[in-house]
């Protein structure tokens, strides 16, 4: 019985999907069953063409481009193969690096690209495909496999030192190309315009004392703005008594001031 396959790819594959083995040789026991369909979609891209394209989903890890160009070798020749995990995902850039990666061992989809389109009509129509090994591509499972991956991730300290140098160097000429850009962009065109970048000069100004004393200001009045005032019982209580306060000494200066004003207006003749 065929694997069930998740709903985005069976939503995905629609309908007109063919279904096939997929052995390593032709003593394979237990084949592997992969679906495939006429790629289709409203926006196409260069490297997936319309009319030229083999949707392929449920492939297993140990599938790889020489591989599928084996197993559909019958319908023509394949211009490309494209992998990715989910359906009309983008691919990245790979990043440089100089260490090799690691593999995350999942089951992928693939684009498969023909030449021609009668030879995309003729892999629809097949009715078995070749076996993925041969003798010039040996597909390693098992333990082989394993002791291969582990070899690889073995790097001897002369190759580790020239895989670092050439990655130090494409990385200086990556870093000056750009510099030269952004210095190119932050000339004057012919109408005076001047481009803004992100290394562009910083107008800076002088910290003196008045600045300095202005910014500490506006410090603190954001500092008073954001504080709670009148919100608890004990800071109303404080602020009514403060008032209370202010209003007595007020009320006393005022009685001082009308004291003054009488003495001041007294008539004296002599």
């Amino acid at each position: 019985m065929p694997p069930r396959l998740p709903t985005t790819v069976l939503l995905a594959l629609g309908c007109s999907t063919f279904s096939l083995e997929l052995r390593l040789t032709e003593e394979s026991v237990s084949p592997h069953i992969i679906y495939f369909k006429e790629h289709s979609v409203r926006e196409h891209s260069p490297d997936k063409p319309s009319g030229r394209t083999l949707f392929v989903v449920n492939l297993p890890p140990y599938a790889d481009e020489k591989g599928l160009i084996n197993a559909f070798q019958e319908a023509g020749t394949v211009h490309s193969v494209h992998f990715c995990n989910k359906p009309n995902e983008i691919e990245e850039k790979p990043t440089k690096t100089f260490l090799p990666e690691t593999l995350n061992p999942r089951f992928r989809i693939a684009y498969i690209v023909f030449k021609k389109v009668a030879q995309l009509d003729k892999a629809l129509k097949l009715t078995k495909l070749k076996p993925m090994y041969d003798t010039d591509n040996e597909i390693k499972l098992g333990m082989d496999k394993w002791i291969q991956e582990y070899n690889n991730l073995i790097l001897l300290p002369k190759n580790l030192k020239e895989s670092i140098e050439e990655f130090m160097k494409s990385h200086d000429e990556d870093t000056k190309s750009a510099a030269e850009k952004e210095k190119q962009l932050e000339q004057e065109d012919d109408e005076g315009w001047v481009t803004v970048t992100k290394r562009g000069k910083v107008q800076s100004f002088a910290r003196s004392d008045k600045v300095e004393n202005k910014i500490m200001a506006k410090e603190e009045n954001n500092k008073k703005r954001k504080e709670l005032k009148n919100f608890y019982t004990f800071q109303i209580r404080e602020s009514k008594m403060k008032h209370i306060v202010a209003l007595r000494q007020k009320f006393e200066e005022d009685k001082r001031k009308i004291a003054q004003i009488k003495q001041s207006r007294r008539f004296k003749p002599f």
